[in-house]
């Protein structure tokens, strides 16, 4: 009979084998799984850092691009200068590209092309300095395959074109510059007329899109050509005339287990019909089934461990062994860091002191985050932001609701910048207001597009084509709101003999002093623009014709009183019309101008009531 000792003996032995034979089969089943879970755990990375890389860099990269020549397009100087080529206003033009070209560092050229394929305007990169090109270098494009496509679209619609190694002269530049480039037609009643085009280096987004610690990235076209390859010597072989053999990257094609593809069609809708390719890194895999494996091993030691518990105690022990929470906190990380280089954002208390800023929010604003945090949001407003503005968002938050608007900001340097902004307002559990977060995307570029496309450039005025939109505005609101709208013509005495006598630089500085002075002496809601040559136009709203001229004596005398550079004192005439029944612009410019006539014939340093 065996003792009490020895039976005790035999069911710990046989608790031992039964855990270790339990711990050795739930190991083998366990690790089964694990690897299964591998690669699905892989198929879902892939997805997620291609989503992530298209949604966040390539996806803005190119509707960024597609709105730029959207822009440059619908500019309706343009279409003047297509119809008109003047000097003057193809000067203005190249500024407007000049700008274009600066605002984006991606941009190496900016061209303009008129319908038989020659280069009219042409901005130009060279160590990161944009600059115009010259007349005699402009070159003829009628035969390339860009120009000759769009040529043939029917809407005024953004063209991409294939992304390939930029060509000068017919010949692959080198440095190599991986180019696509953004065109659209531009059409005069119908016809197509000309078009323009951005070249754009993608080099830096390749960089950007190009890497993961998991993946080895390519991007293939419909050919099979490389256009991204993990080594860079590789990339675009079809135009380095290297020819690579697929199957030396991807032993089994794009069907090779590990491998993953994702269409870009419907991005970069070009005819490269180019995919991108994720091949997972051996060194990725390896560690996911190492420390797998090595979960298994700890668990089976510790299974065997508590095998002997049980055996020694004879008592259960629960245990639970799935905890994996690093997985979900890389992916946060990883997001939170996107978040953090590309999107303009900032947290700050009720109060508007900040307490947190992105550091896309200090690339923007010139800023340390020292030098934010702590401080009050006003650190970054400009002092002529309207008030008005400021007004509506802070009603609406402090009501916890969301606001959304454009903020004229300043950077440390004094340097203006623009937001498009999205306010949110974020609640506790008794839905009181406790910080603010705001969201912004800068549109500096797209603001200072639109004010060079309206500004004379000599008087800083409005041009002719602001003013006559402003008029026609104007004045079907006075017709159902009001009797009292005026308008001022004004006209600088004997300006030609300035030019002929002084030379047109002292010329343009009278046209500018003169400029200033009426800016200067002109109310709020005065509209003050440059009509023509030495002609000035001051729209009036709410005004009688008593009271402009009032206004306008004001002027006249202002100028008569000025000691101008060089040519000393000047004089101008002033003609001023008011609105009557049916009137029309031509009707009131009319009256004016005859007023004008009637001055200037009367001796000058005059004004006279149309």
């Amino acid at each position: 009979m065996l003792s009490k000792y020895n039976f005790y003996r035999f069911f710990t032995f046989y608790f031992i084998l039964f855990g270790i034979a339990i711990s050795i089969l739930g190991s083998f089943v366990s690790y089964a799984l694990q690897v299964k879970d591998i690669h699905s755990e892989m198929d879902q990375k892939a997805t997620e850092i291609f989503k992530i890389k298209t949604d966040t860099i390539l996806k803005p990269f190119i509707e960024n691009m597609d709105n730029t020549v959207i822009s440059l397009s619908s500019n309706k100087t343009i279409k003047e200068f297509l119809q008109t080529r003047e000097q003057h206003t193809k000067n203005e033009l190249e500024q407007i590209f000049l700008a274009v070209a600066s605002s984006q560092s991606a941009i190496m050229q900016a061209r303009l092309i008129c319908k038989d394929g020659h280069e009219l305007i042409r901005v130009e990169k060279d160590n990161d300095k944009n600059f115009i090109v010259d007349e005699l270098k402009l070159q003829d494009k009628s035969s390339s395959y860009y120009f000759k496509t769009v040529a043939k679209m029917k809407d005024e619609t953004v063209w991409h074109s294939k992304i390939d190694l930029n060509e000068e002269y017919g010949k692959v530049e080198i440095p190599y510059k991986p180019t696509m480039r953004f065109a659209m037609p531009v059409f005069q009643n119908g016809n197509f007329d000309g078009m323009v085009v951005i070249n754009v280096l993608v080099e830096n987004l390749f960089l950007a899109i190009g890497k993961s610690s998991a993946f080895e990235h390519y991007i293939l076209d419909k050919d099979k050509n490389y256009i991204l390859h993990t080594n860079s010597n590789f990339s675009f072989n079809k135009y380095k005339n290297i020819q690579i053999n697929l199957n030396k990257d991807l032993e089994n094609g794009v069907d090779e287990n590990g491998v993953y593809t994702f269409a870009l069609g419907d991005i970069l809708k070009n005819e490269d019909d180019a995919i991108f390719v994720f091949k997972t890194k051996k060194s990725y895999e390896e560690e996911l089934f190492n420390k797998e494996l090595n979960t298994i091993i700890i668990i089976l030691m510790a299974n065997i461990i508590l095998s002997f518990i049980v055996a020694l105690y004879i008592s259960k022990i629960p245990t639970n062994l799935q905890a994996d929470l690093l997985k979900a906190h890389e992916k946060l990380n990883e997001f939170a860091s996107i978040i953090d280089k590309y999107i303009i954002t900032a947290t700050t208390k009720i109060d508007s002191t900040i307490l947190s800023v992105s550091s896309a929010f200090v690339s923007s604003s010139g800023y340390t985050k020292d030098e934010l945090i702590g401080k009050k949001m006003s650190i970054v407003n400009h002092p002529q932001q309207e008030k008005e503005t400021f007004s509506e968002l802070w009603s609406n938050i402090l009501a916890a609701k969301s606001w959304s608007g454009i903020i004229k900001n300043r950077t440390k340097k004094g340097e203006i910048y623009w937001l498009e902004q999205n306010v949110v307002p974020t609640l506790d559990k008794d839905k009181n207001i406790e910080t603010f977060v705001s969201v912004g995307i800068d549109i500096t570029a797209k603001v200072e597009l639109e004010r060079l496309a309206s500004i004379d450039k000599l008087t800083g005025a409005y041009n002719r084509r602001m003013i006559d939109e402003f008029m026609k505005q104007e004045l079907e609101s006075h017709k159902r709101d009001s009797k009292n709208f005026s308008l001022i013509m004004a006209d600088i005495d004997h300006f030609k003999s300035v030019n002929d006598t002084y030379g047109h630089q002292v010329g343009d500085a009278v046209l500018r002093e003169v400029g200033q002075i009426i800016s200067s002496a002109i109310r709020k809601s005065d509209i003050f623009g440059r009509y023509g040559g030495e002609e000035f136009i001051i729209i009036c709203p709410k005004t009688s014709s008593e009271q402009a001229l009032i206004l306008a004596e004001k002027i006249r005398q202002e100028i008569e009183n000025f000691d101008f550079t060089e040519v000393g004192h000047k004089t101008i005439s002033l003609g001023i019309s008011s609105l009557i029944d049916n009137d029309e612009v031509e009707d009131m410019i009319k009256r004016a101008d005859d007023a004008l006539y009637k001055a200037k014939n009367d001796g000058r340093n005059k004004t006279v009531i149309g």
